[in-house]
């Protein structure tokens, strides 16, 4: 299956940072970061998929889906084509190079979650998740199947949207060839989250989107402000009031990437932004 590309690229600064040593990106590496996307993969298992859920109409972007060392990588955004606002699920199906339907732990599908939980009409979201080749029976995965697998209608709430990204590259001298060859081994990005609707966001979140210079997108990860990742960097934390806006800047760290990435380093980050919605009796926001 071939991925749909985006061919729009937001400006990312042109300037290199040289360093001569790792050191000043030792913050990339956290404890939230002990939960790799390797590690999380370890205990894959289909996302339960709620009873009261309605047919979903989305339509899939930018999807593709690799091998990375024991792992079957499978990334996409997903647009939200309803009139509602909804929390997404995708149903997925991996197939040989023959269009055979493989099994992962004995299921001919499985489900994913996409990343927000409330998606306003004609919004987007992102799902990324890796499966052991050892759970995948039938054959090697070359390829997959998407489609909607039903939605939660949920209440509106603030539109978070990120529209300037950029990122400067960290390089340090190659280990192999220190006095001629650089190495990149991070990527730092900026991003301005806004608010702009004259509606409190309690809860923001940021779905980081990491497209390689074959211009496809590899890795989406959902980072949470609230848990204070050391390598998560803001003007301002908590609410973000209608009409405000914070600068945010996010550490990428080569060694936590799916490993096509490694090697063909990134070509731009973007980022989304959603309201986290929580269980009633977590809010924290007046009643």
């Amino acid at each position: 299956m071939t991925p749909k590309l985006s061919v729009h690229f937001v400006g990312i600064l042109a300037a290199s940072l040289l360093l001569l040593s790792l050191t000043s990106v030792s913050s990339c590496k956290s404890d939230a970061k002990k939960l790799t996307y390797e590690t999380l993969a370890e205990s894959f298992r289909s996302d339960p998929l709620p009873t009261d859920c309605l047919p979903a109409k989305v339509d899939f972007r930018d999807y593709n889906g690799y091998i990375s060392g024991d792992y079957y990588c499978l990334v996409s955004l997903v647009d939200n084509t309803s009139p509602d606002w909804v929390e997404i699920w995708v149903r997925a199906q991996l197939l040989d190079e023959n269009g055979k339907t493989l099994k992962v732990k004995g299921d001919t599908s499985f489900i994913i979650r996409a990343f927000a939980d409330a998606v306003p009409p004609s919004g987007s979201t992102a799902f990324f998740r890796a499966i052991p080749l050892s759970i995948i029976s039938g054959g090697k995965p070359d390829t997959f199947l998407l489609e909607g697998a039903g939605v939660r209608f949920r209440e509106p709430g603030p539109i978070l949207v990120a529209p300037d990204n950029g990122g400067v590259r960290i390089q340090v001298p190659d280990p192999e060839d220190p006095r001629n060859k650089v190495k990149e081994i991070a990527f730092k990005s900026k991003t301005t989250l806004l608010n702009p609707l004259p509606i409190e966001a309690y809860h923001p979140r940021l779905v980081y989107l990491i497209y390689a210079k074959d211009l496809k997108l590899y890795y989406a990860e959902m980072v949470n402000p609230e848990e204070k990742p050391q390598n998560l960097h803001m003007t301002s934390e908590g609410i973000l009031a209608g009409g405000g806006q914070r600068d945010v800047f996010y550490d990428i760290s080569y060694q936590y990437l799916p490993q096509p990435i490694q090697d063909l380093l990134i070509a731009r980050v973007d980022v989304q932004a959603f309201e986290a919605r929580l269980p009633k009796s977590d809010k924290d926001e007046p009643k």
